[in-house]
């Protein structure tokens, strides 16, 4: 359970925790003694599986403490761009059946990847770059119509070019950018202050977690080598104030990651101050 002290409190009402759909069952009272902000990450196989009474009743118990909701679509096996018509169709069904799920959860904003993995897809960038554009755009469609903005997050890819070309060529205020700094400090040649620079015209999330470079590892903030005191600093000056969700792996990583949170933060001065967000009403760590 999260035991944290008063100066800590208003970063757990301010930020979002990534909680997999599968794990919900095991954490819902923790997410309700303590209103959590979620982003609740899905599986395909769970858009088959799981009754749609499930759904709405973890919904309805959320909505009803005004705990803000994020969503995470499924993504392994995924190709928007693939060379095969028909992975790009059952990716396009996935999304889809995934976007039906806005309705019931009513989240601020739902998190997609591009799929785009430089070291299988090289040499046919323009390629999946137009059969990307032709998918995610009746997609956009649909966010507009329901007021909630699709994001896409970086995994693989080693730069910021795929992600710019997307959203140019789209160029929808309903279609933005998900900074991973983890996936950005493991995966990519190119290095964070690029990254926020290219993008920052986008940037509507962020998702924290840390590492050392070497792997994908999810270590609280602070126990790896990504300049977050760089990151914050940086948003502060653009005034850019994007969600942040925390990536934890345990229990004892969510602690730990709000409390490196609430360093790197102290180092700024930064004054929590009540703001709207989207659909319900938190504190903001943003000045």
């Amino acid at each position: 359970m999260i035991a944290l002290d008063d100066d800590k409190l208003p970063i757990i009402r301010s930020v979002h925790i990534n909680v997999p759909w599968k794990f919900i069952p095991r954490y819902i009272d923790m997410i309700i003694d303590h209103r959590l902000n979620v982003e609740i990450g899905f599986e395909a196989a769970e858009l088959d599986q799981v009754n749609r009474s499930e759904f709405k009743a973890i919904a309805k118990r959320l909505q009803k403490l005004s705990c803000g909701i994020t969503l995470h679509a499924p993504f392994w096996d995924l190709a928007p761009g693939s060379l095969d018509p028909l992975i790009r169709q059952v990716t396009s069904l996935r999304l889809h059946q995934f976007f039906d799920l806005v309705s019931i959860f009513e989240p601020v904003q739902i998190v997609c990847h591009t799929g785009y993995d430089p070291s299988h897809h090289q040499g046919q960038t323009e390629f999946w770059l137009d059969k990307s554009v032709a998918l995610w755009e009746p997609l956009i469609i649909r966010a507009e119509n329901s007021k909630v903005p699709i994001l896409l997050e970086n995994v693989w890819e080693n730069d910021p070019g795929f992600h710019l070309g997307l959203l140019r060529q789209i160029d929808s205020p309903w279609f933005g950018f998900c900074l991973d700094v983890g996936h950005q400090n493991s995966f990519s040649e190119t290095d964070l202050q690029t990254w926020v620079r290219s993008l920052a015209d986008y940037l509507r999330e962020l998702h924290l977690h840390d590492n050392d470079g070497t792997c994908d590892a999810h270590l609280p903030i602070g126990q790896g080598n990504i300049d977050f005191l760089f990151l914050f600093e940086f948003l502060q000056n653009r005034g850019i104030k994007p969600l942040l969700t925390l990536e934890p792996h345990t229990e004892e990583h969510l602690q730990e990651s709000i409390e490196g949170l609430h360093f790197v933060l102290s180092q700024m001065t930064l004054e929590p101050a009540p703001v709207p967000m989207g659909k319900y009403e938190r504190n903001a760590l943003w000045p």
